[in-house]
């Protein structure tokens, strides 16, 4: 866990260091159809201000993320994944268990994470994206005007992340082969993260 933390977190600082977070901060509002409209409304000087303001409120929230954002995901991860073995694999293990095996199937992530950070120093600022910053997934090869929907569902189609859930499903297999061979736990493993990313999918095909 340690070990997420201080890569995730010297990621943020490379990221806040070096990308541009005001034409960042365009991009987000320009994809936000509510959003968009209401800044269009706005005088230019007004503009440029809330681009400012909301480049540093980004900035502020990547460090807040840099600190709380893998307690949280791993602790979210392990509940979802161990009420998934537990009421459909019907798996025999306590929640500490399933703690450690989703710290340890998540490593491929910090991977990913360590990766980022010369790429980050590499790139040009404008071509940073904070939330997509190394081209390990499908929606890293789609366009600035890509929406949000198609980001959320093709960001999901990543080589760390798939790595990920068939670490997740190989520990709770080996947790409980009996009630999880390892073709089962792939299989509750791919469904429970995939329903997720498809509900993410809807919400901001919807409403964004």
């Amino acid at each position: 866990m340690i070990l997420l933390i201080v890569i995730w977190f010297g990621l943020c600082v490379a990221l806040v260091q070096r990308a541009d977070w005001v034409d960042y901060t365009k991009q987000q509002i320009e994809k936000n159809k509510f959003a968009a409209s209401h800044i269009e409304s706005l005088p230019e000087a007004q503009k440029e201000a809330a681009y400012e303001q909301g480049a540093q409120r980004s900035k502020i929230s990547q460090y807040v993320r840099g600190v709380i954002g893998w307690p949280l995901l791993i602790l979210f991860s392990t509940v979802i994944n161990f009420a998934a073995f537990k009421l459909v694999g019907g798996v025999r293990a306590n929640f500490g268990t399933a703690f450690a095996i989703t710290v340890f199937a998540h490593l491929p992530m910090s991977l990913r994470e360590l990766l980022a950070i010369p790429v980050t120093f590499l790139k040009d600022p404008q071509s940073i994206d904070p939330q997509n910053f190394l081209a390990s997934n499908v929606a890293a090869f789609l366009g600035d005007s890509a929406p949000v929907w198609q980001l959320i569902f093709f960001g999901s189609l990543d080589i760390f992340s798939i790595w990920a859930i068939i670490l997740m499903a190989i520990g709770f297999s080996a947790a409980d082969p009996k009630k999880a061979p390892l073709g089962k736990a792939l299989g509750i493993a791919f469904v429970t993260t995939f329903s997720f990313v498809l509900l993410f999918t809807m919400i901001a095909w919807i409403f964004l």
